[in-house]
């Protein structure tokens, strides 16, 4: 098993960095950008370059109601950052899942298949069932030609795509959640379920739950987890960290504990969000994958 690093970019976490004040910290200024006034796509950009070029898989875009919108931020950056998965994180109300569904295939070709999707929300009755049915009908005209739903949150008739938009992948779906009905919805639903950080004790006895369920569910589900994470040189260097925090070695050897009990996904983030993509992908993961690649060995 692949165990696949994702940085995260939260578009509103970083208002120092605003608009004019973005500049690139590192790399090539193309000649078209080098007298225009730079604002924080710019800044995108820079941590999508940063996150590619140090070899994460993925960037995953947060969904901040007050800030730019995740989708729209994943389009603007994926030119520049040509091999990550973009993930961008949204919830099942945003609007109609038919529409949704098109712009998927449409990022989809524009891409090379490089979408995903994380669908969040506040975990309550009402939510899971809107993203259960939205999920349904966004899977549904994607795949089946006419396609006809009447549900409690969306209504289709004669729906599907027609060629070019036909026969394109679907975006893997990425669930979240620690307790019970979180993992269930995501035997059903998710490629990938997400977990908060926890003890590894903790994380192997939801990792069985989920393929108990998943298995009852006639599927497979990928495991992942969130964290924050701090790492610097030495432990000395690293003051009250949240998530997983240490010195590199450390670190590396936490994550490569992660992939020891199944999980293949790992979402990361840190403040500010370029210069610890760059320390993180620079210092970090390779020691993970140097790792992984020792135990592999010895087994």
């Amino acid at each position: 098993m692949t165990l696949r690093f994702y940085w995260r970019l939260d578009p509103a976490a970083e208002p120092a960095r605003g608009e004019a004040s973005a500049r690139p910290a590192t790399g090539f200024v193309p000649r078209d950008v080098r007298t225009a006034s730079l604002n924080r796509y710019d800044y995108y950009v820079q941590v999508a370059r940063a996150a590619a070029t140090t070899a994460f898989d993925g960037l995953f875009v947060a969904y901040r109601p007050e800030s730019d919108d995740s989708q729209i931020v994943a389009a603007a950056i994926a030119r520049t950052a040509p091999r990550l998965l973009l993930v961008p994180e949204f919830p099942a109300t945003v609007g109609s899942a038919v529409y949704a569904a098109k712009e998927a295939v449409s990022f989809q070709r524009a891409t090379h298949n490089r979408l995903g999707w994380a669908l969040t929300g506040d975990g309550g009755e009402e939510d899971a069932a809107r993203t259960a049915e939205f999920l349904h009908v966004a899977r549904g005209v994607h795949g089946t030609r006419p396609f006809d739903h009447d549900g409690e949150y969306f209504s289709v008739k004669g729906g599907g795509f027609q060629a070019p938009l036909a026969n394109v992948p679907f975006p893997p779906v990425y669930l979240s959640g620690d307790d019970e009905e979180a993992l269930e919805r995501s035997a059903r639903l998710a490629d990938v379920h997400l977990l908060p950080h926890a003890p590894l004790d903790a994380l192997r006895g939801r990792a069985e739950t989920l393929d108990r369920l998943a298995l009852a569910a006639g599927r497979t589900v990928e495991l992942g987890v969130i964290a924050t994470i701090t790492a610097r040189e030495t432990a000395e260097e690293v003051a009250a960290g949240q998530g997983i925090a240490g010195s590199y070695d450390a670190v590396a050897n936490r994550l490569a504990d992660l992939h020891a009990i199944g999980v293949g996904h790992v979402v990361l983030s840190a403040t500010p969000s370029l210069e610890e993509a760059y320390r993180i992908g620079q210092f970090v993961l390779p020691r993970v994958r140097a790792r992984i690649a020792d135990l592999r060995a010895a087994a």
